[in-house]
């Protein structure tokens, strides 16, 4: 009898878990919860903030994406490899994930993304046998074109306008009451304002998951040598293209660049600038990756990379003890400043780099990524589809 088990440490490809890791960081950076003083910013809050939409906003969560992406392409091919149905124990897996994630969106923090990775991991199944020319090509129309147009769509058609009092949720931090962050949880959750909120998120998660797919399929991240002119490519149109973008971004959704019927073709290069941009870290995280020196210190992504679920949720709950007012922690949310908030952010990653450490040098997986796993493996065993008579390492 197979048994799903996680990838051993020697199969695994280093540089994709440090990105990972690394992803992870920029996450915990760009969702810190922070409101800006009634006096306005510091000069240094100010640069802060600018770097934070420039460098950090969407990029990492976009090169997250694109990870879950490669890692179906993993899994699938070592179960394909073994002759393992893989088809009805992905979909449990996923159907899994998106409990975890509307257990944390609901009880804990209503910005979870990884509901809309469970979807849209569940529509991956249904490509997954495309050529990987056709596979790249549908990943950029429904990223860029897609993303673009219901972002589109959702001006023309007044969905930021919600049909609840935005103001409550600058109550959500500073609430005394769990019961009434519940409440508010509830009223301003995407998936309870799905029409407004979740398919502009869900569109480009699932792009950006193709992408991914593609890349794992081309090797992307282990023939370092073959793709170099790529990477040079990506590098070079990211850092000039894709920063430009995300000043534009900056600019329209702050308002103070309105979308006239002129400017409409804005949007669709915003989005493949963001893309670009992230391409641009992931290419030069590689290539510095490559490098003896450079691999010594990107390996400390590693551990936190490997753990990902239990390292995503742990920052919720750093968040919620050290700024959330309900939680009776340090209750910070409002009395720091930005720099401030981002030290205490840095000094909490680097606590999860020594807690990933610390845990994987006597597991293969985090705790969270274990019980993902066997509750993945107790549903599918009960399924006629182990059909392989060898073993099988899957992550």
């Amino acid at each position: 009898m197979n048994s799903f088990q996680p990838v051993r440490k020697q199969d695994r490809i280093e540089v994709v878990d440090a990105l990972r890791g690394l992803a992870l960081l920029g996450i915990l950076l760009a969702n810190v919860p922070y409101q800006e003083p009634a006096t306005g910013l510091t000069k240094l809050d100010s640069i802060l903030q600018m770097l934070t939409h420039l460098l950090i906003d969407k990029k990492f969560i976009t090169i997250f994406s694109i990870l879950f992406g490669f890692g179906f392409y993993i899994q699938l091919k070592r179960a394909e490899e073994q002759g393992i149905a893989f088809r009805a124990y992905y979909l449990r897996r996923m159907f899994i994930l998106l409990l975890i994630g509307c257990l944390h969106g609901y009880l804990l923090w209503y910005g979870d993304i990884t509901r809309d990775y469970a979807i849209c991991g569940m529509f991956l199944l249904l490509v997954y046998k495309w050529p990987a020319k056709r596979i790249l090509i549908i990943a950029i129309i429904v990223a860029v074109f897609g993303t673009g147009l219901v972002f589109i769509l959702n001006g023309v058609l007044g969905l930021p306008d919600y049909n609840y009092d935005t103001s409550i949720i600058k109550l959500h931090p500073i609430t005394s009451s769990y019961l009434h962050y519940l409440q508010i949880n509830a009223r301003v959750d995407p998936f309870v304002n799905f029409i407004n909120d979740s398919p502009i998120t869900l569109v480009f998660c699932f792009g950006n998951m193709l992408l991914g797919f593609w890349m794992a399929k081309s090797g992307f991240f282990e023939n370092y040598t073959a793709l170099a002119r790529t990477r040079k490519f990506l590098m070079l149109a990211g850092a000039t293209i894709g920063i430009v973008c995300s000043y534009l971004f900056v600019q329209v959704t702050s308002g103070k660049l309105e979308l006239t019927p002129s400017l409409l073709w804005l949007p669709f290069v915003i989005v493949a600038g963001m893309l670009l941009q992230s391409q641009f870290y992931i290419s030069l995280f590689i290539q510095l990756f490559n490098r003896d020196t450079w691999r010594k210190f990107l390996q400390v992504f590693s551990p936190v990379g490997k753990m990902a679920l239990t390292n995503y949720l742990l920052q919720t709950f750093f968040y919620l003890l050290v700024f959330f007012h309900w939680t009776n922690g340090l209750k910070l949310f409002a009395r720091v400043s930005l720099f401030e908030t981002y030290l205490l952010a840095i000094s909490f990653f680097f606590s999860q780099v020594l807690f990933s450490r610390w845990w994987m040098k006597s597991h293969e997986q985090g705790p969270l990524e274990s019980l993902w796993k066997k509750l993945s493996y107790r549903f599918f065993k009960r399924g006629p589809i182990l059909e392989s008579k060898t073993s099988h390492q899957l992550t």
